[in-house]
């Protein structure tokens, strides 16, 4: 078990950092906060650069819309907190499309005799080479 997480962080990166990234943000880096997805936020002492390093697996849709924007200058001061500011706001879950969790409308017919249908199934069909 040690050795297979030892091997995972010393030669893949999508499983949230690299030995690369750990020693660069260890010199340069300065921890600004962490989001609701267990996320941790960097800026190099320079005030340069930033970065995130992923809780589990590298997946960008996992990043809040609020850290997004200080990750990308476009705000300059990081998030104060990880809740959201309104009552109707919602967490942001990242993308789901194409997960068994993703959205599926109600599918709505228009004549009267049908019903509504409670199951949702893709008229998308995939491609197979003959």
């Amino acid at each position: 078990m040690v050795l297979k997480r030892l091997l995972r962080f010393l030669f893949t990166w999508w499983n949230g950092t690299t030995v690369g990234t750990k020693l660069h943000t260890f010199f340069k880096g300065k921890k600004v906060g962490e989001d609701y997805f267990g996320n941790f936020y960097y800026e190099s002492r320079d005030k340069k650069n930033r970065w995130c390093i992923y809780s589990n697996e590298s997946e960008a849709s996992k990043i809040s819309p609020e850290w997004n924007s200080w990750l990308r200058f476009i705000s300059a001061e990081s998030p104060k907190d990880n809740y959201t500011t309104y009552k109707w706001q919602k967490l942001f879950n990242g993308n789901l499309t194409g997960l068994d969790s993703a959205y599926k409308p109600r599918l709505l017919r228009t004549s009267s005799s049908e019903e509504v249908s409670d199951s949702y199934q893709s008229d998308y069909k995939a491609w197979k080479p003959e």
